[in-house]
């Protein structure tokens, strides 16, 4: 067991993020971002990348070939993965991290995603960022669209990103009739921490749930143990009791709403207007792909496309939901579609020109020191 960690560690540091930032949000976060630093020639387009919910950057950077951050980076991207509060090294300024596990989807789209955006856009010196969400990333991606921040966006990738119209499941359903009962479960609800005692028996937990595991997670042949034992053990977070209650309200409601449920994102999709690819898995039962259909159809973007992951579409094997990023085949199968339209959706015109260069080498400079409104880590490998 300790030999399969050991190797598991080993993989997913190799050619790990060479440095880590904060960015500083208005509410008094730090937000972590890592960073592939581009390679000397490449063009070095910057792309953010969005966890989903109740993970880190983990789940944009798994073991082997299962990192898409890895993959993009190979193809000469700048590559900067985002950690919203609460997950990973991502901190409260003031006071215990732990007795502010109090917010919101709207945290998320107002201070964490545009602090993360001025940071990127300041230390690389691009006027345009890129952005790759899976999960609640795009969802976050979806909400950041609609506000004025949309202008440092060239364009967006969403993975398994839902509008909840149209989500249901027979287990959610259960669950969400017990919703009310969250309000006296704590603010920090440990699921990370049991994750990692799971770890260990990561393969009787896989057989013991194989159907929700299908529906959730992988399907059966996009599935590899060791994948789903190193998220265990390093990519779960300690979920926000406020974030479940939202998330829980949405699903009975069909829409997502404010916390004063007076400004509907599902209502308002035709607000985002960058270029999107939106992605579903074929076989996804926690995020549908009709659902994930009918956000694609609402946006107000000109150029737009949509696609359902699986072997009736084209592609070589079927998905559901995690294995969007992390399955055993997304290497060949999801990466190669997203970089290529990142590629068609990359402008020249958006690099920063001889000055700029110069003024963003000087932010990268101030950004290493604490005074700054940005500061990195040093080097950071996994």
């Amino acid at each position: 067991m300790n030999g399969m960690l050991d190797r598991l560690l080993a993989l997913s540091r190799a050619g790990g993020p060479d440095a880590r930032y904060y960015a500083r949000t208005r509410d008094g976060w730090n937000i972590a971002l890592y960073r592939y630093t581009p390679r000397r020639g490449a063009h070095a387009t910057p792309v953010l990348l969005c966890h989903g919910m109740g993970s880190n950057r983990f789940n944009m950077d798994g073991p082997g070939t299962t990192s898409l951050a890895r993959a993009l980076h190979a193809a000469g991207y700048d590559v900067w993965l985002i950690e919203l509060r609460g997950a990973g090294r991502s901190q409260r300024r003031l006071g215990p991290t732990g007795l502010f596990y109090q917010w919101t989807f709207e945290d998320y789209v107002q201070h964490d995603a545009p602090a993360a955006l001025r940071v990127v856009r300041r230390v690389t010196g691009w006027r345009r960022v890129l952005w790759v969400g899976h999960s609640l990333g795009g969802m976050v991606a979806y909400g950041l669209l609609m506000t004025p921040a949309a202008d440092g966006v060239a364009g967006a990738v969403t993975l398994g990103s839902p509008g909840m119209t149209g989500v249901g499941h027979l287990g959610l359903d259960r669950w969400v009739a017990l919703r009310k009962l969250l309000r006296y479960a704590p603010p920090r609800i440990p699921t990370g921490t049991l994750a990692m005692l799971g770890a260990p028996v990561a393969g009787p937990v896989a057989a013991a749930i194989a159907g929700p595991l299908r529906d959730w997670g992988w399907t059966d042949d996009n599935f590899d143990l060791e994948t789903a034992r190193f998220m265990m053990r390093y990519g779960v977070e300690d979920l926000s009791r406020s974030l479940l209650r939202e998330f829980a309200r949405w699903y009975a409601a069909k829409r997502m709403s404010d916390r004063y449920d007076l400004f509907s994102f599902t209502d308002h999709l035709e607000r985002v207007r960058v270029p999107m690819l939106v992605i579903a898995g074929s076989h996804d039962g926690l995020t549908p792909a009709h659902d994930i259909a009918h956000v694609a159809e609402r946006l107000g973007s000109a150029d737009k496309t949509f696609l359902v992951a699986g072997k009736q579409t084209g592609f070589a094997h079927d998905y559901s939901h995690v294995d969007l990023v992390l399955g055993t085949h997304a290497h060949e199968d999801i990466f190669p579609r997203i970089r290529e339209w990142l590629d068609t959706h990359r402008s020249d015109e958006d690099a920063p020109h001889r000055g700029a260069r110069r003024a963003s080498a000087r932010a990268d400079r101030a950004a290493r020191s604490p005074r700054g409104d940005e500061r990195p880590a040093g080097a950071r490998t996994h």
